[in-house]
This record gives C-alpha cells, structure tokens and sequence, in this order.
C-alpha cells in the first residue's frame, strides 16, 4: 500500500492544519466582521480586490448558536445577494434564541454546500 505523505490530508482522511490555510487561501471572501446586540448580528461580508477573485452568485451565509456547554442551539442559513469582486455588504441575522450565546460560527457557504470561509465570535 502506497502512502503519501504530501497534501492537506493524512492517509486516514483527517485534516493537516495546511487544510484551513489553503481553504482560506483559495476563498474570494477576504473577511466578515461581526456586531452583536442581543443575538441580532450585524455582518460586514468583503470579498477579496485580488487573486482570487470573482462575482459572488448563490453563496450562503449560516449561522450557528452554540450555548451553555458548547452545544449548538440554533441555526439560521439565508441566501447571500450577488457581491461583485471587492465589494463589502451589510447582512442582519437575528437569532430567536434568549440564550446568552456561549459563540457563534459564522459560514460563507459555496453553491454545493461547501463552506468558503469561517468566522467565531465570542463575547
């Protein structure tokens, strides 16, 4: 049996640290940044002015609650508008959860579900 030793994966499939800077490398979204008021996030989504970079068309963006003892509570998904190459967007995203969140993980998701990039926020 061949091993390689090269590539974001080992031979049993688990993930090398490379992994999540390649993902974040090969992303066309630059950053997100993130407000909170009483689980009513403000996001500013910006996608990148450089390689790589493209118009952004059927993107999502999910959102993850996660409370007392590192259990998720609430998810909400919604659909991303179309963000040319170098723009910023505002997006709202309210969670109807009273729980103080413990953090959140915020997803840009790709069109076949895939997540493009990743944002925790803790309080």
């Amino acid at each position: 049996l061949k091993q390689r030793v090269h590539g974001v994966v080992n031979i049993f499939g688990d993930r090398k640290a490379s992994y999540e800077v390649l993902r974040e490398q090969s992303s066309p979204v630059e950053s997100i940044t993130v407000e909170n008021r009483l689980n009513a996030f403000q996001l500013k989504v910006k996608t990148r002015h450089d390689v790589p970079m493209y118009t952004l068309r059927g993107y999502k963006l999910r959102g993850i609650l996660y409370g007392q003892g590192d259990i998720p509570v609430e998810q909400k998904e919604i659909a991303l508008p179309e963000i040319e190459a170098g723009a910023e967007i505002a997006i709202a995203l309210t969670f109807s959860e009273s729980v103080v969140a413990r953090r959140v993980k915020f997803d840009v998701l790709r069109p076949a579900g895939f997540s493009a990039y990743t944002r925790n926020w803790k309080p």
